[in-house]
């Protein structure tokens, strides 16, 4: 079933509404017009194919993570069209901004944002994804967590397989699902870094690799465990919905979340990412 759209006019929240863009307007700094109006959960932004606005404003970030960090971007000035000549004071409030939000997507997304602006350094226990530069043909309607929901509760559909991709330490980072919907579409189940930008557990991603990787069998589940070292790259999609705690998700996601409710996914307002992870650390 489809996301109802909101018509001109009706339930239309002003960008102010959204916690991390009143924060940041706060300190003379405002987002550009369209992460406003998709964190303002704008009607126009509310679709069927792509979700509700935060779902959109994570696809907006993407397209800035999966790029190289070249020298000479103005990934600052994208994300911030008025912070010429105020470098030093956008590096500091963007360091104390989590400690004055109060909501967790509202800090989820300040972060990814952060780190655009302010790469984050390799961080010890913290997985470094290889990128890769091209496209990969993976969808990310706001349906896409429909069989990783079912996976949380250890039930893979006929002829499907899940591989479990673990860092170089043999922790699994991301399961991947094959026959299921997309092929090579990733969720993943710990925090990750991929182009200088921490990622957190929830995340959808698109991995490129090529056959033969299997370095052993799942434990329980049809499958392998893959090394991501092994694998040619990845690229961020999105955030799901489980990169937000259950209490919080239909604040988060509004008519993303709702879709998922209407369409009969299994358990989208109470799976967590958790559980998602001992069914990784089940495999290995």
């Amino acid at each position: 079933m489809g996301l109802e759209q909101a018509a001109p006019g009706e339930d239309e929240s002003t960008a102010e509404s959204h916690e991390l863009c009143a924060v940041l307007k706060s300190h003379g700094f405002s987002l550009n017009s369209t992460l406003i109006e998709m964190l303002g959960e704008h009607y126009s932004h509310r679709t069927e194919r792509r979700g509700c606005g935060y779902t959109q404003a994570s696809r907006h970030l993407a397209v800035l993570v999966n790029r190289a960090r070249d020298a000479g971007q103005d990934t600052a000035g994208q994300l911030f069209p008025s912070w010429a000549r105020a470098e030093q004071r956008l590096q500091h409030v963007l360091f104390e901004l989590s400690a004055e939000l109060q909501r967790e997507e509202s800090r989820v997304m300040a972060a990814l944002i952060t780190d655009l602006v302010l790469p984050a350094a390799a961080c010890p226990g913290v997985q470094e994804l290889p990128p890769f530069a091209g496209e990969i043909k993976v969808g990310t309607c706001p349906l896409a967590e429909k069989y990783f929901l079912e996976i949380s509760d250890g039930f893979v559909r006929r002829k499907g397989r899940i591989n479990v991709l673990v860092s170089d330490a043999g922790e699994p980072l991301l399961i991947e699902k094959l026959n299921l919907g997309d092929n090579h579409s990733c969720i993943s189940v710990a925090e990750v870094i991929l182009n200088g930008v921490r990622l957190p557990p929830g995340c959808l991603f698109a991995v490129e690799r090529g056959e033969g990787l299997e370095i052993m069998s799942n434990n329980k589940l049809p499958g392998s465990v893959i090394p991501v070292r092994r694998c040619s790259g990845f690229r961020f999609l999105r955030l799901t919905t489980l990169a937000i705690s259950p209490q919080n998700r239909r604040r988060a996601f509004t008519t993303h979340f709702q879709s998922q409710i209407d369409a009969g996914l299994f358990a989208p307002g109470e799976t967590t990412i958790e559980q998602l992870r001992r069914i990784a650390e089940d495999q290995l």
